[in-house]
């Protein structure tokens, strides 16, 4: 069967393909790190803040929420936070109000984290424990379920201030979000640990996922008082930096020995491999490895060596590379500032996982 074509999938207007010349990518790496901090830190730290000042202290459940804040929202860039602020100002509106709606909606998105971290059985990530991976199931449930409330509450009261209509229109967003998200989990339970999942079926969990980055965008561009046609337009980014952010995780989830192995035991496999058992000859060559019972280190290295070589992968990554030339084309023909400058290198520092 062939691979689903992203391009076809994302509808956008077909566009000369040219590599993104990166021969700087060390240097790239380093400029987009500095403006997601720049424009998401704060978000962060405000949210941080906002579950260790809780008044809701003692107990377990208290002490996973700390760990929360502590340890998970310590790791990793402010990626989302920051595309709130950056759409906004691409629209030409003021920041000061994105952190602390990032802020709320960084609980919210957490929370969802920590389910799918139970929904995944992940124990470990980015090398440190998950709420899961600490405090068990049970525990890390309830934490995922009063994060939730408290994430919703804190966006309820920061939106208070705003006029009537962004108000409502920021919080019609939420439910949309967690739907795609709970759509996407469900879609992705029924296929666990099925080899015969077909690249199609995998696509449309990250594309749903992508509704998170999507959702940032366009409350930024609320934010911003632009109209509804240029709000959905930064949606639009939005889910095409989360498609092409889940397809960058999917083969780093690849090439990470412990995270493959439980890609394999407890999840989906990853989108790579799916695309790679579409080949009859690599099908027959690896699945009597991956049906091992205990896979070693040898088996995975082959596994992942046959994956990437194969001609699948290397089209899944032409479309991947033609799909950010498209946005970032799309991206530099609105209104010229520094924001929109920004958007494009973000997406160009994505495709750095592949």
């Amino acid at each position: 069967m062939k691979a689903v074509n992203l391009k076809k999938e994302i509808q956008n207007p077909s566009i000369l393909y040219e590599r993104m010349d990166m021969n700087s990518e060390s240097e790239l790496k380093e400029t987009v790190k500095g403006i997601i901090e720049k424009r998401g830190k704060a978000a962060i730290e405000q949210a941080r803040q906002e579950i260790l000042d809780s008044q809701y202290n003692g107990g377990v459940v208290s002490s996973a929420l700390k760990y929360f804040a502590r340890v998970t929202l310590q790791g990793g860039l402010p990626v989302f936070p920051a595309l709130i602020s950056l759409s906004c100002e691409a629209v030409g509106g003021k920041t000061e109000k994105t952190t602390s709606i990032g802020a709320a909606l960084t609980l919210i998105a957490g929370a969802a984290d920590i389910h799918d971290d139970i929904i995944d059985q992940s124990i470990i990530k980015y090398s440190k424990k998950t709420v899961f991976g600490k405090f068990g199931n049970d525990i890390a449930l309830l934490a995922g379920d009063a994060l939730l409330m408290q994430g919703s509450m804190f966006l309820h009261r920061e939106c208070e201030s705003l006029p009537k209509e962004q108000r409502k229109a920021i919080l019609s967003l939420i439910p949309e979000a967690l739907f795609e998200i709970s759509n996407a989990e469900a879609k992705e339970i029924r296929l666990m640990r099925k080899l015969d999942t077909t690249p199609q079926e995998y696509f449309e969990i990250i594309r749903l996922k992508a509704v998170v980055p999507k959702v940032h965008c366009e409350i930024g561009g609320i934010l911003g008082n632009a109209t509804e046609d240029t709000v959905k337009s930064w949606g639009q980014y939005g889910r095409t930096f989360g498609i092409v952010s889940g397809i960058r995780d999917e083969f780093i989830d690849l090439i990470e020995y412990s995270e493959f192995q439980n890609r394999l035991k407890n999840e989906c496999p990853p989108l790579p491999m799916l695309y790679a058992l579409q080949n009859p000859e690599i099908k027959n060559e690896i699945k009597p490895l991956i049906e091992r019972a205990n896979l070693t280190k040898k088996d995975i290295n082959k596994i992942v060596k046959t994956i990437l070589g194969s001609k699948e992968i290397q089209e899944l990554k032409n479309d991947t590379y033609l799909l950010v030339r498209e946005e970032a084309q799309r991206v530099s023909t609105m209104q010229r500032n520094e924001s929109r400058k920004e958007a494009s290198l973000l997406l160009k520092a994505v495709l750095e996982g592949l």
